[in-house]
């Protein structure tokens, strides 16, 4: 008695050990601006702590857990905000122009912070002050298509940016052009280097990933760019000279769905690399004929394979058009929130095994048309030591 007991003791102390309240925020495109929500990872309660903002916010980058830039597509606005333990935002300094909005990146040595435009077929750098305040005007270039598709191709369309783990480099998805824009990182801003064509058109590039970070020997940095317009997901192997990176395709690209979406249905969005690097995941907004969101769940193979993606599953995102999601810095919890289903689904994923569960533990509502959500708990972004960055150098300067 006393033996089974002290178990019971024990197991609840562990439970309750190992239970965390998580904050979030998730912005919200027609409910007016950002909120902060909690979960409790024990009991799977998902709820809303309040609004923050009323004026529209897109897209969030949080740097650490006390800065954060938000983009607001419908002002043409980017800003900073200090950012309390309990996701509450403040503006710090004033917002700048940019060229309308839908994505915002920051710089691995803090001097800038760059945005896309989709809708304008723009990027833009901001510089920034040591404190992250950014310092107008930005600086913008717009991309000209000389051989544009039928709409949505009818344009140059950047639709996210992403820095590489040397932190040398920038590349913009552009989902008009089919093209990777190569930029070369300076202290405040970037110069343009070359576009990186697609390997197919159309195949509508619009957001990337990086995996093959420092966690074990001789790593090997690949980015994957998920692409909307063919619904797929290519893998490219980066090569390092002293003075520029090379993008080398590795196979063919891999689709998000099950069953061919058809001409003209655009639904892959979002990509996400597990904590531990092991896994990729993509997610497809619902598109008639396919129904429901769902999560396309890949596993990431060595740099020597034929194949970079295998597929392990697809699962439903919990609601309609998963336009955007995040996992914790453990890599269990996966939030994604559902646009058209004014929901924010939190499912369990384990990144040993890739195991998505089928259905969410909890579905937190309240926002109409949540937009991107973040995990406002520290993590560290994997970057290359100097190190490192000699080693990636050395076999192109052979």
């Amino acid at each position: 008695m006393f033996r089974s007991s002290l178990c019971a003791l024990l197991a609840l102390f562990c439970c309750k050990s190992f239970a965390a309240t998580h904050t979030l925020i998730i912005t919200g495109d027609s409910s007016g601006g950002a909120f902060s929500a909690t979960f409790d990872d024990l009991n799977h309660d998902f709820s809303l702590t309040g609004s923050i903002l009323n004026n529209g916010a897109n897209w969030i980058a949080l740097v650490g857990t006390s800065l954060a830039y938000l983009t607001f597509r419908n002002t043409s606005l980017v800003a900073a905000y200090d950012v309390s333990p309990s996701g509450g935002l403040t503006p710090a300094g004033a917002p700048v122009i940019v060229p309308v909005p839908v994505y915002v990146g920051v710089s691995r040595n803090g001097g800038f912070i760059f945005t896309a435009s989709y809708p304008s077929g723009a990027i833009a750098t901001v510089p920034v002050t040591p404190k992250g305040i950014p310092i107008p005007p930005a600086v913008s270039t717009t991309f000209a298509a000389p051989d544009p598709l039928p709409s949505p191709q009818d344009q140059a369309r950047p639709h996210s940016g992403i820095v590489d783990v040397t932190g040398q480099y920038l590349i913009f998805p552009d989902d008009g052009l089919d093209a990777l824009h190569v930029y070369k990182i300076g202290a405040t801003s970037a110069t343009f280097l070359y576009d990186q064509p697609s390997p197919v058109r159309p195949s509508g590039p619009r957001h990337a990933a990086l995996s093959g970070f420092p966690m074990v020997p001789n790593w090997i940095p690949r980015l994957h760019v998920v692409n909307e317009e063919d619904n797929s997901v290519e893998t490219w192997i980066m090569h390092y000279s002293r003075n520029n990176v090379s993008l080398i395709l590795q196979g063919s690209a891999v689709s998000t769905l099950e069953v061919h979406a058809g001409m003209n249905v655009s639904t892959a969005a979002e990509l996400l690399i597990s904590p531990n690097g092991k896994f990729l995941l993509a997610s497809n907004r619902d598109a008639i004929p396919l129904g429901d969101g769902s999560i396309a769940v890949f596993r990431i193979e060595p740099p020597t394979a034929k194949t970079a993606l295998t597929r392990v599953s697809i699962t439903s995102s919990g609601g309609a058009n998963p336009r955007s999601m995040s996992l914790d810095p453990t890599g269990k919890w996966l939030a994604v929130v559902n646009g058209n289903s004014n929901s924010t689904a939190m499912f369990i994923f384990n990144q040993e095994t890739g195991v998505l569960a089928s259905t969410p533990v909890a579905n937190l509502t309240g926002i109409t048309i949540p937009q991107t959500v973040v995990w406002l708990e520290d993590r560290k972004t994997p970057t290359a030591t100097e190190a490192e960055i000699l080693r990636l150098q050395r076999p192109a300067e052979v």
